[in-house]
């Protein structure tokens, strides 16, 4: 028996505009194509936004999670029923819109939490058949609010340790968002002699924490760049003589092999970037030191606070809002 195909298609991911109790609800919306080979009996044709069944996206990251059943969630749309219309050989094409509301949990994948989505299309008659696609749930903050400020606020932080090796990290934005790279420069400077630089890199680190009858936090490297000897000059095991600059560039990893900022519930998923070097003294005593500073992991719809206007090459993201069914005379 030759079967019908079902594919569905959204118009990328959900993306939640504010925090959880002030959000409005968000259109979801789609497409489904049918392609009947034998002619079929065919009565409804659903699609179901819903919490994800399985394993689908366990793949990206690489530990166990499971999901909590207070974040499982169903929502539908009906776009086909009949008492079982036969539909002959051919391609059918129907469009789904599912109104989803703005206390929806963003997409995570912690040790400590697990919430994923999926868009569900089922074809239901003499046959049945189904379609499933991974859907990623994203949450921005409204424009004018504080995360606005954060996009241009530049990375500028320096310490000092026991007033012997200054450091300083400088250059990035605070807010980066998955997939593109992160480019900052280190300056070590010595406030004594006889200090060679033996290792010169940045880490981004990934905390989460949960507060619960039992609090815990872990934090995992997620992305790391450290020069190797020779790379940026010749600085490996040499006198550093005043003060050294690097600049480096490490490549963040894509969603969800790395985990957005986001709060949900007791958890809480942050991140921290690290400039790191190692030192040696005089007499042969090595030290490393790291320098810390927040940093913010963000949707891309996040950080294009400012972008300019679409160009044309967008014209296929546009959408249609309204239509006229006859043309308005402007002029008697």
């Amino acid at each position: 028996m030759i079967l019908p195909s079902v594919r569905v298609f959204a118009l990328g991911d959900v993306v939640l505009q504010g925090a959880p109790a002030d959000a409005p609800g968000y259109v979801f919306s789609g497409r489904v194509l049918i392609t009947i080979r034998v002619p079929a009996r065919i009565q409804t044709v659903k699609v179901v936004f819903q919490t994800a069944q399985g394993g689908r996206w366990a793949r990206l990251r690489h530990r166990d999670t499971s999901s909590d059943a207070a974040d499982n969630v169903s929502f539908s749309d009906s776009v086909y029923s009949s008492a079982g219309e036969v539909w002959a050989r051919g391609t059918y094409e129907f469009f789904f819109r599912i109104v989803l509301p703005g206390d929806l949990g963003e997409t995570m994948f912690t040790a400590h939490k697990r919430v994923a989505y999926e868009v569900r299309a089922q074809l239901s008659g003499s046959v049945r058949r189904e379609a499933v696609r991974p859907v990623a749930v994203k949450r921005m903050p409204y424009f004018g609010s504080a995360w606005e400020a954060l996009a241009s606020d530049m990375v500028h932080v320096s310490a000092v340790w026991r007033d012997r090796i200054e450091m300083c990290a400088l250059g990035c934005s605070r807010v980066q968002r998955d997939g593109q790279p992160l480019r900052v420069t280190g300056v070590v400077r010595a406030l004594e002699k006889g200090f060679c630089l033996t290792k010169v890199g940045v880490i981004l680190e990934e905390r989460t924490r949960c507060r619960s009858a039992r609090s815990t936090s872990e934090s995992h490297v997620a992305a790391s760049r450290f020069l190797r000897a020779g790379e940026h000059g010749d600085w490996h095991g040499r006198a550093i003589v005043d003060q050294m600059a690097f600049d480096l560039e490490l490549r963040i990893p894509p969603a969800y092999k790395i985990q957005y900022d986001v709060k949900h519930g007791p958890v809480t998923v942050s991140h921290r970037l690290a400039f790191v070097v190692a030192v040696v003294d005089q007499f042969g005593h090595g030290t490393s030191l790291r320098l810390f500073t927040p940093l913010h992991i963000m949707p891309h719809d996040c950080v294009d606070l400012h972008d300019e206007l679409p160009a044309y090459a967008d014209v296929q993201a546009d959408r249609v809002l309204l239509t006229a069914d006859a043309p308005l005379e402007l002029f008697a």
